[in-house]
């Protein structure tokens, strides 16, 4: 059944992703990854590849060693105005789960940071694609810059971080009901798809939102929303928990 096998590609990408962490820093034979992943290593190699493909791991030298691809904790500070995406800001453990996301879904993950000054925004930090990227760029170019950059009161990822704010949450009982929800359904800048997004938190402090884009017709169905906000909720709590225990600086405050 394709929900059986989309279950073993999750388990088995979540599997290369622990041994490359496991095994530490730097970068590692694919023997080593494959046995610690407890796959062949045919299986290993074509899970690598994909995640290579994704920008979650990296080849380095000549003899094949791959290694998780370590991105900058915080954005430098100026932002790009084109239609593809920023340069990344977040983890390769923030990536691994947005992978694991868009790997268990079938749907467009992002992952964004609130940037507080001046006027409030929702910026990009993580995105994993799969399938769908050659179809985002067909967007129209400000769509697209929408999508990567918004001021936070514009889709559900900025409202999940405005309801978390609180004294703005007290004076708006629609930030109050995703507060107590946990997420936000609504509109994303893509004409062709809604935006499921929940707040991601670095102890008591918000630190960005996770968001998923999917079709009109499978949010508008209960059953396939409800696995979809489920599978949201359960990926931020997971990133915010590894927020809150290495301290990481994801937010841009």
């Amino acid at each position: 059944m394709p929900s059986e096998r989309n279950g073993v590609s999750v388990g088995r990408t979540l599997a290369v992703l622990r041994a490359l962490q496991q095994l530490g820093d730097g970068a590692h034979p694919l023997s080593s990854i494959a046995a610690r992943a407890g796959l062949p290593a045919p299986t290993a190699y074509r899970y690598v590849q994909a995640l290579i493909c994704e920008g979650a791991l990296e080849r380095r030298g000549p003899r094949g060693h791959y290694a998780l691809v370590e991105a900058p904790l915080l954005f430098s500070g100026s932002f790009s105005d084109s239609s593809g995406p920023p340069t990344s800001a977040g983890s390769a453990a923030v990536r691994a789960e947005l992978i694991t996301l868009q790997s268990r879904t079938g749907q467009i993950a992002l992952a964004y940071v609130p940037l507080l000054i001046g006027k409030p925004m929702r910026i990009h930090a993580e995105q994993a694609l799969g399938a769908h990227a050659q179809h985002l760029h067909t967007n129209p170019q400000a769509s697209l810059q929408a999508l990567w950059r918004a001021p936070l009161e514009a889709d559900p990822p900025g409202w999940a971080i405005l309801a978390c704010l609180g004294d703005v949450t007290a004076a708006r009982p629609q930030l109050a009901r995703i507060r107590q929800d946990g997420y936000a359904v609504g509109p994303s800048p893509l004409l062709d798809r809604d935006a499921i997004a929940a707040p991601l938190w670095r102890g008591s402090t918000v630190a960005g939102a996770v968001s998923l884009l999917a079709a009109h017709s499978q949010v508008g169905s209960p059953t396939v929303r409800n696995r979809l906000v489920d599978s949201v909720m359960d990926t931020a709590a997971t990133i915010s928990t590894q927020l809150t225990l290495s301290g990481m600086p994801v937010s841009v405050l």
